[in-house]
C-alpha cells in the first residue's frame, strides 16, 4: 500500500493506492483552506474509512514541487517522517508531472501550470509517447503568464490548479494556442501521484531521503535585508 501526499497546491490531497496503482481511497480539501491544520485529521479519516493501518503502508509518495513553499515543506517533512518511522521507501515526483498525468491520451503537448504569484506561473511541457509514457519536452521553469505563448510555441493542452483564477489570464495571453482542460480537472490530486509512484515502486526506483529537497524554482518572497543595519 502506498500513501500519496500532495501539499504543493492550495487544495491538499491524500490517497491510498495499492502496488498495482489501483485507488483505494482519496481525500482532497478545498482550495479555500490556507493552512494544514487538518492534515493529520484527514489522514486518520482516510485510514479509518479504508480499513488500512499505518503498518500496512509499504511506501510513501510526495509531490516535491514546484508550488507553495510552505506546503512543500509540510508535505516533504511529513513524508520523510513517515518513511523513517515506518521504515519504508519514498518516491518524490514533480508536481507538474503529476498534473500533466491527469490528462491521458492527449495527442498534443500538455502544459501544466501552477500559480507562482506576481502574475507568474510554474510550467513545463510534456507529450505522451506511443508507449503512453510522459515525455518531458521543456523543463520546469517559472515565467510570466504573458510569456506562455513563446514557451508553448504551438497549441498545447493547458491544465492548472485554479480554473477560475488562471484560465482568464492564460487565455488572454495565449489565445487560440491554449486548449483548456475541463474545469473539474484543475486540481492536483494525490491519486495520480500514487499511481505514478506505484510504477516506480514496481521498478524499485526510490529516492534517498537525505537527497530529496523541495523544488522551489525561484527565490522566496522574503529575502535578507540588502542594507547593513547594525543594532546599537
Amino acid at each position: 500500500m502506498i500513501l500519496a501526499i500532495n501539499t504543493s497546491t492550495p487544495q491538499f490531497s491524500l490517497a491510498l493506492v495499492d502496488e498495482a496503482g489501483a485507488l483505494l481511497a482519496e481525500w482532497t480539501l478545498s482550495p479555500r483552506t490556507k493552512d494544514f491544520r487538518h492534515f493529520m485529521t484527514a489522514l486518520d479519516h482516510l485510514l479509518q474509512v479504508s480499513g488500512v493501518a499505518l503498518e500496512d503502508i509499504r511506501g510513501l509518495a510526495v509531490a516535491k514541487g514546484p508550488g507553495s513553499f510552505t506546503g512543500l515543506r509540510v508535505g516533504l517533512s511529513a513524508a520523510k517522517g513517515f518513511c523513517e518511522g515506518l521504515g519504508v521507501p519514498l518516491v518524490a515526483l514533480s508536481s507538474l508531472e503529476v498534473l500533466a498525468s491527469q490528462c491521458p491520451a492527449i495527442p498534443i503537448p500538455i502544459c501544466p501550470v501552477i500559480d507562482s504569484r506576481k502574475e507568474e506561473v510554474f510550467a513545463a511541457l510534456y507529450l505522451w509517447s506511443e508507449e503512453q509514457d510522459l515525455v518531458l519536452l521543456k523543463p520546469e521553469t517559472c515565467l510570466k503568464i504573458r510569456d506562455l505563448p513563446g514557451f508553448m510555441k504551438e497549441r498545447a493542452f493547458v491544465i492548472g490548479t485554479d480554473f477560475n483564477r488562471q484560465r482568464g489570464p492564460i487565455a488572454s495571453a495565449a489565445g487560440d494556442r491554449a486548449v483548456f482542460a475541463p474545469p473539474c480537472f484543475w486540481i492536483l490530486r494525490a491519486a495520480p501521484l500514487g499511481m505514478l509512484a506505484a510504477r516506480k515502486a514496481r521498478a524499485r526506483t526510490f529516492d534517498n531521503l537525505r537527497d530529496v529537497v523541495p523544488s522551489y524554482l525561484r527565490p522566496p518572497d522574503i529575502r535578507p535585508n540588502p542594507y547593513n543595519v547594525s543594532k546599537t
